[in-house]
């Protein structure tokens, strides 16, 4: 079968299957992705940021020297997630964000609960941590606290592994999993449930999302009074092997201490708005999962019209 013919025929068994549309749309992602990035790869040395329109009415200040700003702009980063992010949400809840990098999660929340909702937003690296800061002062968020501290199993000082050559997204505690150049930098650790105690938060946080490169079970184990009872957050949580390995421990320990808890995991089916059960996995390559306790009343939420505020 020549090129042409096997084009045809692909065609038509995308009609026949009914996925043609699904097709146009990755094949038009993968087309934006690479025009983006080579326009961004031009850019490199020559400007310090651009001002990046993330979505109606929110601005985002993303940052040649950053592969995570790239992919931001280059891709469909996390888009899933984000979708949850903004399907979940109502006007006037309380979301945190511990790692929150320069703020993609933490803007999007922000806009979505409104005036008055609220936003707790964590990044201990102090140069994210200014970069966060001037995206939340860009769009004028009254309602989102940003902190520069690592939320960990105990109180104190850590030292933080900081990329020095655009690998941003994989600061860590302990050794990160990509980049080749780094420093040192020392930052203050607390435990969640003291934070949660000191502003008046146990109970009351409707969504949590945490990526912290590793250092999740730690930030599990520093919070484990909040995440046991019964009106425990909804958690967006990161499952990667490599990094979890660098830390010590491993996904599936990590799955097996969220079920200690009292959470069960999840992924999210955009289309449907719907969290799908996943069973535990062998591996852990890199994938997101939603820890809930009540998936059925999330499902129920989630169906519900969700207007902005």
């Amino acid at each position: 079968m020549n090129g042409d013919s096997f084009r045809i025929n692909r065609f038509f068994r995308h009609i026949y299957q009914g996925t043609l549309l699904e097709r146009i749309r990755e094949e038009l992602r993968a087309y934006v992705k690479r025009r983006r990035s080579a326009w961004w790869q031009q850019r490199i040395g020559q400007k310090e940021y651009l001002t990046f329109k993330l979505q109606s009415e929110l601005k985002m200040l993303l940052y040649f020297d950053s592969r995570l700003s790239q992919e931001i702009y280059c891709g469909y980063f996390e888009w899933k997630e984000r979708q949850f992010l903004y399907d979940f949400l109502r006007d006037g809840e309380i979301f945190v964000d511990i790692g929150a990098n320069i703020g993609l999660f933490t803007l999007i929340a922000s806009h979505k609960i409104g005036k008055k909702g609220q936003v707790y937003s964590f990044e201990p690296c102090s140069k994210t941590y200014h970069r966060l800061v001037k995206n939340i002062d860009l769009n004028e968020m009254s309602n989102t606290k940003c902190f520069q501290i690592a939320l960990s199993d105990h109180t104190g000082q850590v030292e933080m592994n900081i990329s020095l050559d655009g690998y941003d997204a994989w600061n860590s505690i302990v050794k990160p999993t990509a980049g080749n150049a780094f420093a040192v930098e020392t930052v203050h650790a607390m435990k969640w449930d003291n934070f949660a105690h000191e502003h008046n938060l146990m109970g009351r946080v409707n969504l949590m999302k945490i990526d912290v490169e590793g250092w999740e079970s730690h930030v599990l184990s520093g919070g484990c009074e909040c995440f046991g009872r019964k009106d425990a957050p909804v958690l967006q949580i990161e499952f990667t092997d490599e990094a979890s390995q660098s830390a010590g421990t491993s996904c599936q320990s990590l799955y097996r201490q969220l079920e200690g808890l009292g959470y069960s995991m999840f992924i999210y089916e955009a289309k449907s708005k719907r969290l799908i059960p996943d069973p535990i996995r062998n591996s852990y390559p890199y994938l997101n999962l939603f820890a809930a306790k009540y998936p059925e009343k999330i499902n129920i939420k989630l169906k519900k019209r969700n207007f902005l505020s």
